[in-house]
């Protein structure tokens, strides 16, 4: 019996046509690709490694630290203006040697509403610029429960740098 491809999902991030998170991480590997390989594409490269590892927590989040790079760096695009790179001060704070407050559970059941294969196709680098914005707002409102503990953590690499 023929699966239909249509109705195969990433078990993750739940994008269609995906039938493992291997098949997704095939998919990103050529996103990241066209992002390495085209400057034009490349400008939006963080916003595309937050939105695939906040879609997919169980391979990129695997430890508070990292958690709080994807979370602080999508949080800082999203509330205080799209960066290329995450400021110099909230990366040292984030690559410090510190202890973490733990995420609390629950991850979200949904990771957002749009996946990779919102901007796998495009061709043109405008209408990948707004395409990977929409996927990482989508995300960033999945994540909705976890804002405020992204936005402490701002707070602290400030705070700190001052």
């Amino acid at each position: 019996m023929k699966m239909n491809i249509k109705s195969t999902k990433c078990p993750s991030c739940g994008a269609i046509g995906v039938d493992s998170i291997e098949a997704c991480q095939a998919r990103f590997t050529k996103i990241l690709e066209r992002e390495f390989t085209t400057p034009a594409f490349f400008k939006v490269h963080r916003l595309t490694i937050d939105a695939y590892s906040l879609q997919h927590p169980e391979q990129y989040m695997k430890s508070t630290k990292s958690a709080a790079a994807h979370l602080t760096g999508m949080c800082w695009s999203m509330e205080h203006g799209y960066s290329q790179h995450l400021p110099s001060t909230i990366k040292k704070w984030v690559d410090g040697a510190r202890t973490y407050t733990r995420i609390a559970p629950p991850l979200p059941l949904s990771r957002g509403g749009i996946t990779l294969n919102h901007v796998i196709e495009i061709s043109d680098p405008e209408q990948y610029f707004t395409a990977v914005t929409e996927w990482a707002k989508s995300t960033w409102n999945a994540w909705r429960i976890h804002w405020p503990q992204a936005r402490k953590w701002i707070e602290e690499a400030i705070s700190e740098s001052n």
